[in-house]
């Protein structure tokens, strides 16, 4: 958008170069027929919005302006409305009046017609329009914008041209130096109070003078202020005799500047945007750099020279400014004075532990500890001792095979000496960090209140160590501690073994002088004991393993795995328990029953329940008191908490499907069958296909006639249903699907009496690859049958039915490549002779 804003002031320009237009009879329509050519659209208010906020004038400034040339003030109004108070802009497209109004006001100053070639009559071109435009309306964003590769460094200073900033402008209100000599264009505002109240808005002329009404022209182009306050006094007293600069005076003036000059200033060589650019009065070659972009990837920083009348007067060196901030090096800008920017000298790259890594242009005489103050200085790990310069070799220096070479640089020695390491084009400066090794350190670990790693001090002993780190954990094994110290001769490490007791009155009995880089380990006793654990299972809330607290009950286990799940005999629990000894046995566990009444074992053994368990109540929280007699658990017990007798959890079955009443159904008796349970569903529903039933248990589907378990309840069909059946009646299905080796899968209407062949003709017949001897009939209600072996020239073959699939295999492959006849006949063939050739034999022996 901002581009747009800011190409659209350059257009109008170029336009106005190219078909000029009076004061009296601008070309509106010509104006913004150009303009939506050139942007492919017309001019929105939003642009002129902003043009205007970046001019930085005042509503009144606009009025006058606009009003000198004889057009509506008003025009500026809304515009003004909307950034003051945040009103809303014009609708429509802005008065091609306006736009034109705005570019004679000197918001956007005009080109000079000598620097435009002549266009003898015929359109523009877009070159001849880039090349006559000066550039005062471009901003940063037309640079090129630095994209870096990952890893590559910047040029140091290219970004600061290549960031677009309304704020690096020159000040075009406000006061100006006492240097700005003035020049033509220049506004001089003059005021005269006493014996006469006078106000004159003055010009200056091309030929440098200003006309006072009533005193004639007055010279003024190259005068200072102070100057011209001077030649006034001179000339206005001869007019007003009450001037003078005794205090008795009657008469005072004042002068001051109104709106400032703009200049035509030339930018060439290697800059981003080379051309002529208007630029304030008060501009200086760092404001027209900006404008032109800086110095392109070729353009120098150090040696940009500013020429005036045909002579170099200044060389300007932008690396005092953006290193130092100091601008004693730039100048204020004169008409057609001419920034060149050479070819960049020399440049060398700085990287790792400097603070601005980048790379630098040098000077004559620049060395490498200059080079690493542009970057910024060293960081704090950086290794000054040794900083590797990677350098091309000058031709007359490189042999063959021999084009680069590394230098080592102490830099620390370069300061204490004062000494000077010369630099060339194309080095590349290396700066490493320091070791990451750290010495005078101790490490300990393990059970101290402050593990981590310590300062090492000469003659430190482990317990100073250990108070260092406020004592020993509660956990720790103080029997034994190991310390690993390093051998430096080949830096494996030994372990030094010592105890951290200490005798009644708190000495340590013994005490380790430890040296530097040292690793102290303090054990846990908690870490090197084997965790007590027991395990409960069973009709409880969060069966598991649970660690083993000292005093742990039954009682106790129960209640910390979430209490009772229901249907959990609340009187009593089986505890297995492993044997002690580490004999041989029979026996590997010990089992007792453990009431839960009294706490105490019930008895132990083998067991069960008998008649007279009381019943539990599985509703109920027990209320377990405390009390010494409760079973007291061991590490690796078993808890079990079994079922109550009499408890039968929901039986749940699912019937869906063409049943009248299809959902959940719950199994009232244990011996309730398929029959009962449709007829509890409401029966079958008039489209339901009862030989296509389908019963699934545990995922599989079991094969069953239901029309016969319907028909004769006392059928074996009419199954006993389990917990977690699922049954499903499907619908009639007319058709007969065939799949596998045929001519085309398909699915056929389902004909009575027709046989398997007839099916298997209409979807297109056998393939040649079809395995006829082990076609399957799989039917609605999960029965498979497949056809039977042949019997002389007869296959059985099974009936399809309705919603039946016939599946027909592939014949497998032969491993040989097919049948070998040779093979075979050559089989024969020693078959018979060998069989004539004992019946021969036979004949011989039996004469």
């Amino acid at each position: 958008m901002l581009k747009a804003v800011l190409l659209a002031p350059m257009i109008l320009l170029a336009v106005g170069a190219f078909f000029p237009l009076s004061a009296q009879d601008a070309d509106t329509a010509l104006v913004r027929a150009m303009v939506s050519q050139r942007l492919g659209r017309e001019v929105s208010q939003a642009e002129i919005l902003e043009q205007l906020r970046q001019s930085g004038l005042s509503r009144a400034e606009v009025r006058a302006r606009l009003q000198q040339l004889g057009l509506n003030p008003a025009l500026a109004d809304p515009y003004f409305d909307a950034l003051e108070r945040g009103g809303e802009l014009p609708g429509g497209t802005p008065s091609g009046e306006f736009v034109e109004g705005l570019r004679r006001a000197g918001l956007v100053a005009s080109p000079e017609r000598d620097t435009l070639s002549p266009t003898s009559g015929r359109p523009p071109t877009d070159a001849a329009l880039r090349d006559s435009t000066p550039r005062d309306s471009i901003s940063a964003d037309d640079a090129p914008a630095d994209t870096l590769a990952p890893g590559e460094l910047p040029v140091f200073g290219r970004s600061f041209f290549r960031h677009a900033s309304t704020q690096f402008q020159p000040t075009t209100a406000g006061p100006v130096d006492p240097d700005y000599r003035l020049g033509p264009e220049d506004e001089i505002i003059l005021v005269i109070t006493g014996d006469v109240e006078l106000a004159y808005n003055l010009r200056v002329t091309r030929e440098g003078f200003i006309v006072i009404p009533d005193v004639g022209q007055v010279s003024v182009n190259g005068l200072t202020l102070r100057e011209l306050e001077d030649r006034l006094y001179d000339r206005l007293s001869r007019v007003y005799s009450g001037v003078r600069r005794d205090p008795s005076a009657t008469t005072r003036f004042q002068v001051s500047l109104g709106r400032l000059r703009t200049n035509q200033v030339y930018v060439v060589g290697e800059v981003v945007r080379p051309g002529a650019y208007q630029v304030a009065a008060t501009a200086t070659v760092f404001h027209a750099l900006y404008q032109a972009g800086g110095p392109s990837d070729n353009g120098t920083f150090r040696r940009i020279e500013v020429r005036r009348g045909g002579r170099v007067i200044r060389v300007v060196d932008l690396y005092d400014y953006l290193l130092y901030g100091d601008s004693r090096g730039d100048i204020r800008l004169e008409h057609g004075d001419i920034i060149f920017v050479p070819i960049i000298g020399p440049t060398v790259t700085v990287e790792g532990e400097v603070r601005r890594p980048a790379i630098y242009e040098l000077k004559g005489g620049e060395d490498v500890r200059q080079l690493l103050a542009y970057a910024g200085g060293p960081r704090p790990e950086a290794l000054l001792r040794r900083v590797q310069i990677d350098r091309i070799l000058p031709p007359s220096q490189r042999q063959a095979g021999v084009d680069r070479v590394l230098v080592d640089v102490d830099v620390e020695r370069l300061e204490a000496n004062q000494e000077v390491f010369p630099l060339q084009g194309g080095d590349v400066v290396r700066v490493f960090a320091v070791s990451d090794e750290r010495r005078h350190r101790i490490t300990v670990t393990g059970q101290v209140r402050r593990p981590g790693v310590y300062e090492w001090v000469e003659g430190m002993t482990l317990w100073q160590l250990i108070e260092r780190a406020q004592g020993l954990d509660e956990r720790a094994y103080t029997p034994r501690a190991h310390i690993f110290r390093l051998n430096e001769d080949d830096g494996t490490r030994r372990l030094i073994r010592t105890p951290l007791l200490a005798d009644t009155t708190g000495r340590p009995l013994q005490d380790v002088l430890l040296a530097d880089r040292d690793s102290i380990v303090i054990y846990s006793q908690e870490q090197l004991r084997n965790p007590a654990l027991v395990t409960i299972d069973g009709f409880i809330k969060r069966p598991g393993t649970y660690v083993l607290a000292e005093g742990m009950t039954v009682k106790d286990l129960i209640l910390a795995a979430g209490g009772f799940a229901p249907g959990a005999y609340q009187l009593e629990v089986d505890v297995a328990r492993q044997r002690d000894t580490l004999a041989r046995s029979d026996t590997t566990a010990l089992r007792f029953r453990v009431s839960l009444d009294s706490g105490g074992p019930a008895s132990s053994g083998t067991f069960g329940f008998g008649t007279g368990a009381r019943a539990t109540q599985t509703g109920d929280i027990p209320i377990w008191v405390p009390d010494s007699t409760e079973f007291e658990l061991r590490h690796g017990d078993h808890v079990f908490v079994r079922k109550a007798p009499g408890y039968e959890p929901a039986r749940i079955v699912k019937i869906t499907g063409e049943v009248m009443l299809p959902g959940t159904y719950v199994l009232g008796t244990r011996r309730e069958r398929l029959a009962e349970l449709i007829q509890h569903a409401g029966g079958l529903t008039g489209e339901a296909y009862a030989p296509g039933l389908q019963v699934y248990r545990k995922g599989l589907l079991l094969s069953i006639d239901a029309e016969r378990a319907l028909r004769d309840p006392r059928s074996h069909f009419n199954l006993v249903l389990e917990p977690g059946d699922s049954i499903h009646v499907p619908r009639f299905d007319p058709t007969v699907v065939v799949t596998g080796a045929v001519g085309f899968e398909s699915r056929v209407v389902y004909r009575p009496g027709e046989g398997l062949d007839y099916y298997i003709d209409q979807a297109g017949g056998y393939a040649e690859n079809a395995d006829r001897g082990r076609v399957s009939v799989t039917y609605q209600n999960g029965e498979r049958k497949s056809v039977g072996r042949k019997l002389l020239f007869f296959r059985q073959k099974p009936v399809p039915q309705p919603g039946s699939t016939i599946f027909v295999p592939q014949r497998p492959e032969s491993k040989g490549g097919g049948f070998n006849w040779d093979q075979f006949i050559t089989r024969s063939l020693s078959i018979v002779s060998t069989t004539l050739t004992i019946l021969i034999a036979s004949r011989e022996l039996s004469k």
